[in-house]
Formats: C-alpha cells, structure tokens, sequence
C-alpha cells in the first residue's frame, strides 16, 4: 500500500525534528536540508535526495525517503521515528 502524500509530509516533519532542521512544506513540495544532505518530496509523486556522495533524482517519493533514512543511519545520524 502506497503512503499518502500526508503521511510523506508527516514523516517529513518527524525526520527534520530528528536532524534538528527546518522542514520546509507547502501543498506540493515537502523538504528538508542540512550540511551534508538534502531531501525534497514532490506532490506529483517524485523527489530527490542526496546524503554526502548518494543521491538519488527523480524517484518515487517513498524510495526517495527509504533511502534517505537508511543513506542517514549509513552516515551515524539516530533517527528515532
């Protein structure tokens, strides 16, 4: 079952709360970023991301998160979500 667009952006929220980042969120775009790393989920169900060296564009916005998530755990970040 797909995750709805509302749930990406609450999830979204939850992981900036965790990075200590200003999440930014509008009706079609949700993000984040810090020094090493950059998140942007798109409405239209596409988004990109980028941990250090890995990055991954114009995938499909849960693909987008789960590798976001694990690349961030991969870099020593503790993401309790």
């Amino acid at each position: 079952m797909a995750i709805t667009w509302s749930e990406l952006r609450r999830r979204v929220t939850r992981l900036g709360a965790a990075l200590d980042v200003v999440v930014r969120s509008d009706p079609e775009v949700c993000g984040l970023s810090g020094e090493n790393f950059f998140l942007s989920l798109h409405h239209g169900g596409q988004g990109d991301c980028s941990v250090h060296e890995l990055s991954l564009i114009d995938c499909p916005n849960e693909l987008v998160l789960m590798e976001f998530e694990r690349w961030m755990r991969g870099a020593g970040h503790v993401l309790d979500l």
